[in-house]
């Protein structure tokens, strides 16, 4: 007797599964990773009810279905190459490392993401920032270009475009309830993102996901796939240097100052906590 096939809904929340696990794995470590891990798995979830409800409607739920998981897929690779890594390291991951000290089997916006995190004045609000930011503009375009070689992905853009409506409505729960897990005074840190923290926004989610789908466009034009490789390959590296090192002397001088006066505030759930 063969199996049914899984429904999309169904699909999405195996996803969230696997990112659960993660979520465990990273919060039992203290690993920095967990902030972003359990960020993804509640948007995940999110998604996974709306195709389960039925709301919005999609016009090719497997189509979405597939999205989530070729998308899952390239974070879990990255996460996997920097697991394996970290356990050949002396020391694990408790010094602080430069993305050059990473192998290249971990893609480079991931490897600027984790050497970023190593620091020793690194804020949770950044970790989750400079993985979304790895995430969408440089895992996303890979995935829809990925999709490309066998479905139309340019005929699946309404879908795509509800996908960032369900995402971006549910951020801003999300950052609540990333704040009661991990940190005290999540509202202090405003003073120090003010500037870049959009991308944690219904706007800033539909915006980002929106260049996405232009880069994978750039992607697989012959004549723009180089400079479009190299651009979102950079852009994770240069976001992170316009939060921790801004052009403007005065901004930067005044980031100098609050980093060395506003504690971290992170804390991590009990074991038992629920993640959602």
């Amino acid at each position: 007797m063969t199996a049914e096939p899984m429904l999309p809904a169904e699909k999405v929340n195996r996803v969230a599964g696997l990112l659960a696990d993660r979520v465990r794995q990273y919060d039992a470590t203290r690993d920095n990773r967990a902030a972003f891990a359990y960020t993804y798995f509640r948007l995940t979830t999110t998604l996974a009810t709306a195709l389960d409800k039925g709301t919005p409607v999609f016009h090719d739920p497997p189509w979405v279905a597939e999205l989530c998981e070729t998308l899952a897929s390239a974070y879990f690779r990255a996460m996997d190459s920097t697991d394996a890594w970290l356990a050949g390291r002396r020391g694990g991951s408790a010094d602080e490392v430069e993305p050059t000290d990473l192998p290249d089997s971990i893609p480079k916006p991931w490897r600027d993401v984790y050497a970023a995190s190593s620091v020793r004045r690194s804020y949770l609000l950044e970790d989750v920032l400079f993985s979304m930011m790895a995430h969408i503009s440089y895992d996303l375009p890979g995935a829809l270009r990925h999709m490309a070689a066998s479905t139309d992905v340019r005929g699946h853009i309404a879908d795509f475009q509800r996908m960032n409506d369900v995402l971006a409505s549910c951020i801003d729960t999300v950052q609540d309830d990333l704040s009661a897990r991990y940190i005290t005074g999540l509202g202090e840190l405003d003073k120090l993102f003010t500037r870049s923290d959009e991308l944690l926004t219904n706007y800033g989610i539909r915006v980002a996901r929106g260049l996405a789908w232009y880069n994978c466009d750039r992607l697989m034009d012959p004549d723009s796939t180089e400079d479009a490789s190299r651009s979102i390959g950079n852009s994770t590296a240069a976001f992170i240097s316009e939060i921790r090192a801004p052009d403007d002397w005065k901004l930067r001088t005044g980031l100098w100052v609050l980093r060395r006066l506003i504690p971290d505030r992170r804390h991590w759930p009990a074991a038992s906590a629920p993640l959602a």
